[in-house]
């Protein structure tokens, strides 16, 4: 297991929201959740009708549109993640928020191909892949772990769907002394890998792996979206 996912115990997904999603997105990356990923989340899956979730966390996203109505056409969700402990915990908020479709779950490697893997074949199976706060938790550093990741995870997106998410660049934006702080006791533990992941190595990556993309920066985050992959081995 990647020494990132080993963090996600059940206490400290229980704290995850509180910490993450409210302070830090609000005062060290100064992208908040509700007036800002969250909404660029809900765009992407209110017309989805299979979903796929690479790195669960504690199922805020997919729980919130639940409740929402956002995912009120999606039949299949699928949470995808290395560690079984946010698999679980994901799988029952977003049951309990009331989501009526089906919900399974993979315990992946990102960095594996994803389309034949667990015996059952998921290429162009999903209108919508979202990756969320994902890419600052994986060692090495842009373009190429996304490259690598995108090489993975794109065979499974429909020939509509759009993949998007957002992660912490660790260079080339302006943190503040909260995020800088927090950034660099985050990669010194291990809980990021994002030193070297610019605005710039994502875009190279997305250039690589797709015909239409776009990058939006907020404070210290890159919110991402793509579609059309090109060729891309599987």
């Amino acid at each position: 297991m990647e020494r990132s996912a080993l963090y996600y115990t059940p206490f400290n997904l229980r704290l995850y929201d509180l910490f993450v999603l409210s302070i830090s997105n609000t005062l060290a990356w100064r992208c908040p959740t509700r007036s800002t990923l969250l909404p660029f989340y809900l765009k992407h899956v209110k017309s989805s009708s299979a979903h796929l979730e690479v790195g669960s966390g504690t199922g805020y996203y997919p729980a919130t549109a639940a409740v929402s109505g956002a995912l009120s056409k999606t039949r299949l969700l699928t949470l995808c993640d290395l560690n079984p402990n946010t698999l679980a915990y994901s799988r029952r908020r977003i049951a309990r928020a009331g989501y009526t479709g089906s919900i399974e779950t993979l315990e992946h490697n990102v960095f594996h191909p994803l389309a034949h893997s667990h015996d059952r074949d998921v290429r162009g199976k999903y209108d919508s892949v979202a990756l969320y706060y994902l890419f600052h938790c994986l060692p090495g550093a842009f373009p190429r772990k996304a490259t690598d990741v995108f090489a993975s995870v794109a065979p499974a997106l429909a020939p509509n769907g759009v993949m998007h998410g957002a992660t912490v660049l660790g260079t080339g934006v302006v943190h503040n002394w909260f995020g800088a702080r927090l950034m660099a006791f985050y990669n010194k533990k291990g809980v990021f890998g994002n030193i070297g992941d610019s605005e710039e190595g994502l875009r190279q990556a997305l250039e690589e792996a797709f015909e239409e993309w776009e990058v939006t920066v907020v404070g210290a985050v890159a919110l991402f979206e793509a579609r059309k992959p090109r060729v891309i081995k599987d």
